[in-house]
This record gives structure tokens, C-alpha cells and sequence, in this order.
């Protein structure tokens, strides 16, 4: 099967926005010129008519739907959500319809943006964050508690072991922002101390990394293993008229895969992480693979790129995942893209990718499940469970 390029691939990668972002002013109005003589779609109201744009949208972009049978499924709803459309009152409600429309999908990356309710959610966030913070000062900060920062890390020689407390997937170079650390020189440090004071265990808590950029967990896996060794993710991308609106190149590719008759069929995607270029990248000089003990702490707020982490070191039989059961499922879909409904103006995001973990005989589980669980709300127990278990007796 043909494969993009790096170069291809680098030039894919222009036309998606982060879910994190959400920037409104990158977000593109799709059209709704292939409704112009649609006599129902005139006929309509303003939710009505975003509603078929929205359906028309969702079956030609999400790797889901491409199956023919689930795209019939999918339009075969269309009247009862016209229907429900007909009484629509406001964009909240609006919403929530589409959002039904996408129940089937179990897909978190893909949504309908209400802000009123996403600025209701981010309070509720920061709330909590709020009270972690408070509640980690109360204790007098656990070692576990949530600290104010993207990663640091702290040495406990009594114990033989480094805490490595990775909060987002993000750092300078990443988001661009001179203010943030960066990743690679914290690992550097991280690993230096750990050589120099023969630390036997490593800590990686990623319970509240909520996601970001793939890249700095590819950082610290080739760290943890050999990338020669490393098994990573298969990817295939959808390609659509939504992707087009953000990189007309798109258009000419589509033609030729289609025209080797793959028309109706997702195309394979190699050269998709940092795992892969830095493969391909024959200056790349492999770093010292830590030999010791890792343990990474999971939780329901584990997520995107930092589900992946969990996936992969899973996947490739590297330490220990304690915590609670994932909220995603290990193979997934993601690499979104975003949209403004025309009449309504309400926005959104799709995914165009799947991500095939790389023990696909269990590429149907519904989540990752660690192998201790533990009760993340005592961080205290937690710590000491991790200091009895794998700390120096």
C-alpha cells in the first residue's frame, strides 16, 4: 500500500488545530452550496439546515463512516433529527441534538462546541484544579498533589526513586512559549540525577495529563526502550472535503489514491510521530535506556496523547500502569478538524485519523485497565503504596 512521505505528512499536519486551542478564528465556515436546490433544506429553519449540513459533513469526514452500511445508518436518522430541529429554541439545545447524533462514535475528539456549557465545564475545571492545589497546601504538599506546572520531577535518594509529575503533553518549543520549560532538557536532567545517584525506580504520573503533543512522550519512551525496539501506532487517514478546506493539496492526493482503486478506503499513514522521523534520521543517536523499575500513574483524566503513552508502554511490556481504568479506548480516533456550522454559526471538531495500538489483538478493548488499581484520592496511600512496593528497604 502507498504511503505518504514526510513531506507529505508535515504538510497534512498544517491542517489540524488542536482541541486544547480551540482558537474560533481557525475554525472555517463550511458550505452549504450542495444544498442550494435541496427543497427541504430551503424550507428549513436555521437549525434544521445546519443540521443536514452537519450529517452531510459527519459521513463524508469521521474514519467511522466510511463504511457505506453505518453512513446509511447514520443519514437514515436524518428526519427524526429534523424533526427535533423544528422545535429548537436555542444553539444549547441545537447542541445537544447534534451531539446524539454522535453517540455511536465513543469518540471524545470529535464534538459540537457549545461555549455557554464549555465555559460552564472549564469553570468547573479550574474549580477543581483550585481545590487540588488548596487541598495539596493543606497536606502539606504530597509528593502526588497537583503542583502548578507542565512536569518537573524531584529525587528521593532514601528511597531510590524519581517522581516524574507530567501534567500536559506541552512545553517551548510545542506551544512555542519561551516561559515554558523544556521537555528533552528536564529528561536530561531527570536521567543524570538518576545515573548519578543510582536510582533503581521511576515514577511517571500522568493522572492529570489531559493531552497535547505526542512528541514529548515519544521523548521519554526512547528513554525507556530502544526505539529500534519500539513498537508504535498505525495510522490511516480519511480524506475529505473538510480537510481539502484546509490544504487544497489534499484534493490531488485523494485523486491519486483513489485512482489505483482505493475509492471508499482509508489511506495508510507512515512518518506520523517523532518515532518515526527520528527512525528514518540516520544522525539520530539513541539515548541511554534506563534498566530500572517504571511505574506510571493513570487516571480517568488520562487522556489523549497521554493515553497514548499509556497504550504504548502497555503495548510494549514497559513497567507498571497503576491507578483506575482509562476513559478511552486504546485504539482511537483523533487528528481533528475543525468547522463552523454556516446558518447557526455553531463550531465543532472531527476526526480525519485512527490510531491502531500495536497488540492489535485487543485492538477492540474499550479502555486501558491498569494493572493495580488504586484509589487516586488518597495521594498519600498512594505514594507510600509505590515507596513500599518498588522503593530501597
Amino acid at each position: 500500500m502507498k504511503r505518504l512521505t514526510m513531506i507529505t505528512l508535515a504538510v497534512l499536519m498544517c491542517c489540524t488545530v488542536t482541541v486544547q486551542a480551540q482558537r474560533f478564528a481557525k475554525y472555517k465556515v463550511v458550505s452549504d452550496s450542495a444544498f442550494t436546490t435541496n427543497k427541504t433544506y430551503q424550507k428549513g429553519n436555521k437549525y434544521q439546515r445546519d443540521a443536514m449540513v452537519y450529517m452531510d459533513l459527519l459521513a463524508d469526514t469521521h474514519p467511522f463512516y466510511i463504511n457505506k452500511v453505518r453512513r446509511d445508518s447514520l443519514m437514515a436518522t436524518q428526519q427524526a433529527v429534523l424533526k427535533a430541529c423544528a422545535k429548537c429554541k436555542s444553539d444549547s439545545v441545537f447542541t445537544t441534538i447534534l451531539e446524539g447524533v454522535l453517540g455511536p462514535l465513543h469518540d471524545k475528539h470529535s464534538q459540537v462546541i457549545d461555549t455557554a456549557r464549555c465555559a460552564s465545564v472549564m469553570a468547573r475545571e479550574a474549580a477543581r484544579e483550585r481545590a487540588d492545589l488548596k487541598a495539596s497546601a493543606g497536606r502539606g504538599g504530597d509528593v502526588m498533589s497537583l503542583r502548578r506546572t507542565v512536569f518537573d520531577f524531584k529525587v528521593f535518594p532514601e528511597h531510590s526513586i524519581c517522581y516524574l509529575q507530567f501534567n500536559q503533553c506541552a512545553d517551548a518549543r510545542t506551544n512555542n512559549n519561551p516561559s515554558l520549560p523544556r521537555f528533552d532538557l528536564t529528561l536530561d536532567s531527570m536521567f543524570a540525577a538518576i545515573d548519578s545517584l543510582g536510582i533503581k525506580t521511576l515514577v511517571v504520573d500522568a493522572q492529570y495529563n489531559t493531552g497535547g503533543n505526542s512528541s514529548l512522550c515519544d521523548e521519554l519512551l526512547i528513554r525507556l526502550r530502544p526505539l529500534s525496539q519500539l513498537k508504535i501506532f498505525g495510522m490511516s487517514l480519511r480524506f475529505s472535503p473538510l480537510m481539502a478546506m484546509y490544504n487544497p493539496n489534499i484534493v490531488e492526493f485523494q485523486k491519486n489514491w483513489e485512482s489505483q482503486g482505493h475509492v471508499g478506503e482509508m489511506y495508510s499513514v507512515s512518518g506520523g510521530s517523532m518515532l518515526d522521523a527520528v527512525k528514518n534520521n540516520p544522525a539520530f543517536v539513541q539515548p541511554k535506556v534506563f534498566d530500572g523499575n517504571v511505574v506510571f500513574v493513570q487516571s480517568h483524566r488520562t487522556y489523549s496523547s497521554a493515553g497514548m503513552l499509556m497504550t504504548l508502554a502497555r503495548d510494549n511490556h514497559i513497567g507498571t500502569i497503576i491507578g483506575e481504568s482509562s476513559t478511552f479506548p486504546p485504539s482511537h480516533y483523533g487528528e481533528i478538524l475543525p468547522f463552523i456550522l454556516p446558518n447557526t454559526g455553531e463550531a465543532g471538531t472531527l476526526c480525519c485519523k485512527y490510531f491502531t495500538r500495536p497488540d492489535t489483538a485487543r485492538n477492540d478493548d474499550a479502555s486501558l485497565e491498569p494493572d493495580v488499581y488504586l484509589d487516586l484520592t488518597d495521594k498519600g496511600a498512594v505514594w507510600t503504596y509505590i515507596v513500599n512496593t518498588y522503593g530501597k528497604h
